[in-house]
């Protein structure tokens, strides 16, 4: 069960999640599952999980095709610097 407090912030926009594994990518997708977060072409969060290389960034844009998630495994510095990362305080608030 994902905590309301990760749900508040994933229905948030500009942000972005660094996934090194599998483990971390599911638990992303997962949560944004519970946060009824899809992707941008409105599929659910988890329907393509096994075509998303990892590692890879899975975000939330209001400047990108909609405010639905996206996922890129090649982005350089410049991109995101307009975005927060919150992949730290993400895990963290798994573990709690």
């Amino acid at each position: 069960m994902t905590s309301k407090k990760i749900i508040e912030q994933l229905q948030q926009l500009d942000w972005y999640v660094e996934c090194k594994t599998e483990h971390e990518l599911a638990l992303v997708l997962n949560a944004c599952l519970d946060a009824d977060v899809g992707w941008s072409n409105t599929k659910s969060a988890v329907s393509l999980r096994c075509s998303i290389p990892v590692p890879t960034l899975i975000g939330r844009s209001s400047i990108r095709w909609s405010n639905g998630l996206w996922f890129c495994s090649d982005l350089t510095d410049e991109y995101f610097k307009h975005y927060s990362d919150i992949t730290d305080w993400f895990f963290e608030e798994l573990r709690k």
